[in-house]
């Protein structure tokens, strides 16, 4: 991320895209994905910008949209502009987690952008680097209570006059080092809807934060999650556990206003299974 002129969360806003599904049944859905560049060779410099989101989202569409910003000839956004990417067929494009218990699944840009660098149309995005992902001893620095953002598109809704994603604001609910319920997962306290399935989770400080040592002066960022379900009331009273649906429904279950993201971490694992010449 490394356009000086902009605020921090002004570059988070160019990192995600909405993305729309069609599924074979006909039915249509909305979620969250954000690009990453990975590096499984950084002593080569050789990266592979990708599009991540959740399994549940992409899952059985037969045809995925997202949409990005487009760019003057200076490479500049143009935020009233976009350009849509469409990719047709089962999901195939995608590659899932090598865990299969792990609700991710990522898209390896290079094949489209290159074809695209064939025509006039440039487009603007700020993809996030791997270095966001807290390091182990920097998340045992942090403590169960943490100021969070999380990036995407409830309900679908955007700035569409702008192209921009919708930011909200929480906490986290369990403490960052310790797995939720024994999986790679923290609980949010945030309210959670469909569409925001695929949305990256922020620990955000502009100005100052809190550390164990005491109070430092500065900004810090990190990549903390991917939010993916959450705990639910049933229309029977029964507390249940569900992703976050991608497709919206009649209100028959009553969320309890909080999120489970998985760890950022297992977007490393990705890197392990890419090969830089790989053209899905």
């Amino acid at each position: 991320m490394s356009e000086s002129n902009m605020s921090i969360s002004e570059m988070l806003t160019y990192s995600t895209v909405l993305i729309n599904c069609q599924y074979a049944d006909g039915s249509v859905g909305s979620g969250t994905g954000f690009i990453v560049n990975l590096c499984n060779k950084p002593e080569e410099k050789t990266c592979i910008p990708v599009l991540i989101t959740n399994n549940h989202v992409v899952n059985n569409s037969v045809r995925t949209v997202f949409e990005f910003c487009k760019a003057d000839e200076n490479g500049k956004p143009l935020d009233t502009e976009s350009f849509s990417f469409n990719y047709s067929g089962a999901g195939n494009k995608w590659i899932p987690h090598p865990n299969k218990n792990i609700d991710l699944c990522c898209l390896p840009l290079g094949p489209a952008l290159n074809e695209l660098a064939k025509t006039d149309i440039k487009i603007f995005y700020i993809p996030l680097e791997t270095d966001l992902i807290p390091t182990e001893s920097k998340i045992n620095e942090l403590s169960a209570i943490e100021d969070i953002v999380m990036i995407g598109y409830p309900i679908g809704i955007s700035d569409q006059y702008n192209h921009k994603p919708v930011i909200r604001r929480g906490i986290t609910a369990t403490h960052p080092k310790k797995d939720y319920q024994g999986q790679k997962h923290i609980l949010l306290d945030m309210a959670c809807f469909p569409g925001s399935s695929g949305s990256p989770v922020f620990i955000m400080n502009q100005g100052s934060y809190a550390t164990p040592s005491g109070i430092t002066v500065g900004n810090r960022i990190y990549l903390l999650g991917i939010l993916f379900g959450g705990p639910q009331y049933t229309a029977q009273g029964i507390l249940s556990f569900a992703n976050v649906p991608n497709i919206p429904k009649p209100i028959v279950n009553i969320p309890t206003n909080h999120g489970v993201a998985i760890k950022s971490s297992e977007i490393l694992e990705f890197e392990k299974i890419l090969d830089p010449t790989h053209e899905q």
